[in-house]
C-alpha cells in the first residue's frame, strides 16, 4: 500500500473517532487493564526523555511528564486527537506534533534528537512497513534506551476475521495484509490496518538490533469484571493486548 495513502486512511477515521474514544476511556480496558501493564513495562522513566508515538489523547504522555520524565514528546497523525492536546498546554515539559511513523525523522520535534524511552501504544499495526518502522523507532533511542510497544493481540484479529469472513482461525491469523472492520467505538466508522503475527513483531524488533527483555499479555482483572462486565467479556473474547519491552545496547 502506498505510504501516503495509508497515512491518510489512518488519520481520517480517527479524526471522527477521537472524541468518542476519549469519552470512553474513564471505564475501559485501556484505562483499567492495559495502561497499568504498559506503565509497568516502561519501568523507571524519571529524569528521562520520552517519545510517545501514536499518543492519541496525549493523556499518557502527560502522565510521563507529570511523574518525573525530564521531557516528553507526543506524536499522532489525527487532527481530531490534537484538540485534546490543548488541555495539556500547562505542562511545561510536554509537547506535541502532528506526524506519523513514516515522517518521524522529518519532524522538528523528533528528527534531530534521541530519547531514553520510546513508547508506542496500540498504534504499530498502522505502520506501512513494520520492519522499517521499528528500525526508525530504534534510531530515535539513545544508547542504552528502551522501546516499549503494545499492540492488539494478533489472536484478536484471527478471531474477528473468522467471525466476519469465516476464514478459520488459522487462515485468518496467517493473513497479515490490511484488514478493514467496524471500530469498537462507532460501528459505522471503519478501521483498516495490517494484522501482523506475533512472529512478525518479534522479527521486526530483532531486525532492528534490539533485544527483547520482557513480554506481557495482561488479562482482565476481577476489579475490571466488577466495574465493566460487558467490556471484560469483550476482552475475554478477543484476548487483549501484547506488550514488548526491548533494549538498545549501550
Amino acid at each position: 500500500m502506498n505510504e501516503k495513502r495509508q497515512n491518510l486512511q489512518v488519520a481520517q477515521p480517527w479524526d471522527t473517532l477521537a472524541q468518542v474514544y476519549a469519552a470512553s476511556r474513564n471505564v475501559s480496558a485501556d484505562q483499567l487493564v492495559e495502561w497499568p501493564a504498559q506503565l509497568k513495562m516502561c519501568g523507571s522513566f524519571q529524569g528521562k526523555s520520552v517519545l510517545d508515538v501514536g499518543c492519541g489523547t496525549g493523556d499518557k504522555a502527560r502522565y510521563f511528564a507529570e511523574h518525573g520524565a525530564a521531557s516528553v514528546v507526543g506524536v499522532d497523525p489525527s487532527q481530531g486527537f490534537s484538540l485534546n492536546w490543548i488541555g495539556h498546554a500547562a505542562c511545561p515539559n510536554l509537547s506535541f506534533a502532528i506526524g506519523n511513523f513514516e515522517n518521524l525523522l522529518e519532524l522538528p520535534e523528533t528528527g534531530q534528537r534521541q530519547f531514553d524511552l520510546v513508547v508506542s501504544f496500540q498504534a504499530l499495526m498502522y505502520a506501512a512497513n513494520l520492519v522499517k518502522t521499528v528500525a526508525t523507532l530504534r534510531s530515535l533511542l539513545t544508547p542504552g534506551g528502551e522501546l516499549v510497544i503494545s499492540v492488539p493481540h494478533p489472536f484478536r484479529f484471527a478471531i474477528l476475521k473468522n467471525e466476519i469472513e469465516g476464514w478459520g482461525h488459522g487462515c485468518a491469523y496467517q493473513r497479515t495484509d490490511p484488514y478493514r472492520y467496524p471500530s469498537p467505538w462507532k460501528e459505522d466508522v471503519f478501521l483498516e490496518h495490517g494484522t501482523p503475527r506475533i512472529s512478525d513483531y518479534v522479527n521486526a524488533i530483532a531486525a532492528a538490533g534490539l533485544r527483547i527483555e520482557a513480554v506481557e499479555e495482561p488479562a482482565a482483572t476481577e476489579e475490571f469484571r466488577e466495574i465493566a462486565p460487558e467490556k471484560a467479556a469483550w476482552m475475554d473474547r478477543y484476548v487483549g493486548i501484547l506488550i514488548f519491552r526491548a533494549h538498545l545496547a549501550a
